[in-house]
């Protein structure tokens, strides 16, 4: 199952009031989390990925991500046994424009992996 959300991150964001947005996926294990940074970024647009109180992507709570024109890829193995609802925050101290930077999540759901464990598939 994909999940797709976009967070507009203003210009002028501080890090201590970012922008963030909510995602809230079904119950199973997160394989891979995508950020896509659009040309223009410049690496002055940053984001982080919480799970409630704690901070999940990047790992350490002091970093980041921040690109320009690429796409971050992120393989992982996380199991939720219950639906989570992720919050996307990002900030941009440092820009003259808004920018939109795209989250896509792929998650093989509680019912998939019985089908396959099945051989369904």
């Amino acid at each position: 199952m994909h999940y797709v959300k976009e967070l507009t991150v203003p210009a002028g964001t501080a890090s201590g009031s970012p922008a963030s947005t909510d995602v809230t996926l079904a119950a199973g294990i997160l394989r891979s989390v995508k950020i896509l940074f659009p040309s223009g970024c410049a690496r002055l647009v940053f984001v982080v990925i919480y799970n409630g109180a704690t901070q999940i992507y990047p790992k350490g709570p002091a970093t980041s991500y921040a690109e320009d024109a690429k796409e971050i890829a992120i393989n992982t193995f996380d199991i939720f046994d219950s639906a989570p609802t992720l919050t996307l925050r990002g900030w941009a101290p440092s820009t003259n424009y808004a920018h939109k930077i795209t989250f896509t999540f792929e998650l093989q759901t509680v019912e998939e992996t019985a089908m396959q464990r099945s051989g369904y598939y």
